[in-house]
């Protein structure tokens, strides 16, 4: 045999009906199952074994790895996949304007730059999106390009590495294949090793990581390597074939996908589909490759690329529109069919006339017009969109002080006339992200001290001489009110700090289970209050339940507020606001109109008032500020009062900041008052 074997270049059927088998699971796993089915990481492989038989051959036939090689796989390879991306990409967009509602859409303009720049992984990241989410209606419908992200990153990656192979071959002057496996093979284990260690830290961050990935096309790869010297008995290319579709089908429904990827538990999926591969022509009449390599599949194998950007934005609008967290099976049967159809027409009529315009191939720099256009095409939508808003909200702004008073109407003498032509504040695209934004951060040595993070700890207000020391503590529902307690603190004369942790609950335990950070950060923050000593501690005092529509008090406050006692602190008490199934914003883009929320919270009285018996309590409650007469509105004073189900928006609570240092220097003043009674 020769020692150094080449690939035989030819079609490969059964990888092309593989490719179709694995688009076409992610789909129906989307659709109807909502899990992830290891699809895409059997997409990832196959990229790089295609990838790599092509550089390979190139090599062992003495064809130079240099600059101008990589620029032409580079300016070829784009060329052909971001045409169609770029119109899915636009056509995504147009689809959030008629149909999501406007907060939404500020997010997607600009994770939609992230796309056409193949880094929309690293923005998934930094914009902690949970790829998990079971509602599917609520997620971005430009969600599945983080793994289109992932591939052209690596498309620019592996054709360096093959030019470092190159050099390494000419310096050493072993086979080629030995360089390729040494460089692809320390590829694998290191980020294999790095993959299961991120993902048993922070699973949320290694699923979307390149790094965290690069091991699935190493595998692809080194698979390419190895394939002349793979010998397979041909009785047991048709039996592995089959047991290994039979793995990857099982996959998504067997493994505890949302806990455990991309770590070692992607070893299934991937060397599923690398024994596939492997076993290629069984020779058989009843092996996979027979099923992979039938005309529909085959078919379908040609739109996969296109079948897998359609189907996803086609989802979530579906779901969006009828409120649904998932599709029955006849909706999911239209949308399947819908995809396909679109894929076939897109492709056609984009991706194959571009691809073989010789015209463009002829040069590099033609190739890098296409990729340019596009690229140019999805940031000026982007921005301009963008731009319209923000000029938009300017001329707002200019006359918000007469036309957007929020909650200054709810004070006792306002009789300023409130236009009724005014658009609302903040804008409706802005309305999600109109929150508050803390930068300075508590000392170095507090943060050591106590192990907190920089966000864990803020100093909302800095005052060498204060009348009092006061710490805020609580999650993103005290977070909201920052802006009320910056104001509060500076008339006060105040040094405030302020301890977050979001999704954390400081005196409910019970709500934390599962959650060792937010366990810890409790832990550390009761150290923090004991050591610091402040004069007062601020803290949410109920928590509201969307589903019920009330409330329940902590089961750690009367202790807490104990505590407090014994150790001479005093305790404001702040009622938590109400929270809903849905947001303003969903019910405002589904009735065309404005939307008053039923809320008994609303209607019932503080629980706080029972702690009174307590000396140093503090109750306080905004209730009535947030939903006037029961009632939890859309908008008061032409400001919109909630950015999403829970959370107030940034623009409310400043028009109510007045209100909200009145009502704290009230119930100091009335605990002040019992206590000397």
């Amino acid at each position: 045999m020769n020692s150094t074997p080449s690939s035989p270049r030819k079609f490969r059927p059964e990888i092309q009906g593989l490719r179709a088998f694995a688009v076409t699971l992610v789909a129906i796993y989307h659709i109807w199952l909502g899990r992830v089915s290891g699809g895409v990481d059997i997409f990832l492989l196959i990229s790089a074994f295609l990838m790599t038989l092509s550089f390979t051959r190139k090599i062992e036939s003495g064809q130079p790895i240099f600059a101008r090689a990589v620029l032409r796989y580079w300016v070829h390879t784009f060329k052909r996949i971001l045409p169609l991306a770029t119109v899915v990409v636009l056509a995504t967009l147009w689809g959030t304007w008629q149909i999501l509602p406007a907060p939404r859409w500020a997010g997607i303009m600009e994770e939609a730059k992230a796309v056409i720049l193949y880094r929309e992984n690293w923005w998934s990241i930094s914009n902690m999106v949970d790829y998990y989410a079971a509602d599917s209606s609520e997620a971005s419908p430009l969600r599945h390009f983080w793994s289109l992200s992932v591939q052209g990153q690596i498309f620019i990656i592996w054709p360096l590495l093959f030019a470092l192979c190159w050099v390494l071959y000419k310096i050493f002057r072993r086979r080629p294949r030995v360089i390729l496996f040494s460089v692809f093979g320390t590829v694998f284990g290191l980020s294999l090793a790095y993959s299961v260690w991120l993902t048993g830290a922070d699973q949320e961050i290694a699923y979307f990581s390149t790094w965290t990935r690069l091991w699935e096309f190493a595998l692809g790869s080194l698979l390419a390597i190895a394939l002349p010297w793979i010998r397979i008995p041909q009785r047991l290319r048709g039996m592995l074939g089959w047991v290994a579709l039979v793995a990857i089908v099982s996959c998504g429904i067997i493994l505890d996908v949302e806990g455990a990827f991309p770590g070692y538990i992607a070893l299934w999926p991937t060397l599923a589909a690398a024994a596939i591969i492997a076993a290629g022509e069984s020779g058989t009449r009843w092996g996979a490759d027979r099923f992979l390599s039938t005309k529909p599949m085959l078919w379908l194998g040609k739109y996969s690329y296109g079948l897998y950007l359609i189907h996803w934005p086609l989802l979530v609008f579906y779901l969006y529109k009828v409120q649904q967290e998932k599709a029955d099976l006849f909706a999911g049967l239209i949308l399947l069919l819908v995809s396909v159809a679109l894929s076939w027409i897109l492709t056609n009529v984009i991706e194959r006339p571009l691809r073989s315009w010789s015209w463009l191939d002829a040069r590099n720099w033609r190739s890098a017009l296409v990729i340019a256009a596009c690229t140019l095409a999805v940031i000026t939508v982007s921005n301009q969109w963008s731009a319209d808003l923000q000029r938009q909200q300017a001329e707002i702004q200019a006359n918000a002080a007469v036309d957007n008073p929020g909650a200054q109407v709810l004070q006792k003498g306002f009789d300023k006339p409130v236009s009724t032509d005014a658009q609302y504040l903040p804008l409706s695209a802005e309305r999600y992200d109109d929150r508050p934004i803390y930068a300075n951060h508590c000392a170095p040595e507090v943060l050591k001290k106590y192990g907190f993070e920089e966000w864990n700890c803020n100093q909302l207000v800095a005052n060498e001489k204060p009348t009092q020391k006061v710490i805020a503590v609580g999650n993103s529902h005290m977070d909201q009110w920052g802006d009320a307690l910056i104001a509060l603190a500076k008339k006060e004369g105040w040094d405030l700090q302020y301890v977050q942790f979001n999704d954390c609950y400081f005196l409910e335990p019970s709500m934390n289970t599962e959650k060792p950070d937010c366990q810890a950060w409790v832990e550390n923050t009761q150290r923090y209050i004991d050591g610091m000593h402040p004069d007062q501690v601020i803290i949410i005092g109920t928590i509201s339940l969307p589903d019920e529509g009330g409330e329940i008090v902590p089961t750690g406050l009367r202790d807490f507020a104990n505590h407090m006692q014994q150790q001479g602190i005093e305790l404001i008490a702040l009622r938590d606001n109400p929270r809903f199934k849905e947001t303003h914003a969903d019910c405002e883009t589904r009735t065309k109109g404005l939307c008053d929320f039923d809320s008994e919270l609303a209607r019932t009285p503080s629980p706080l008032t029972q702690f009174k018996d307590i000396p140093v309590v503090a109750p306080v409650d905004m209730t009535d500020i947030i939903c006037p007469n029961g009632s939890c509105p859309s908008e008061i004073g032409n400001v919109y009062v909630y950015r999403d189900d829970s959370h107030l928006t940034r623009t409310y609570v400043l028009s109510a900041k007045n209100i909200f240092i009145q009502r704290v220097e009230d119930a100091i003043a009335e605990r002040e008052a019992r206590n000397t009674q």
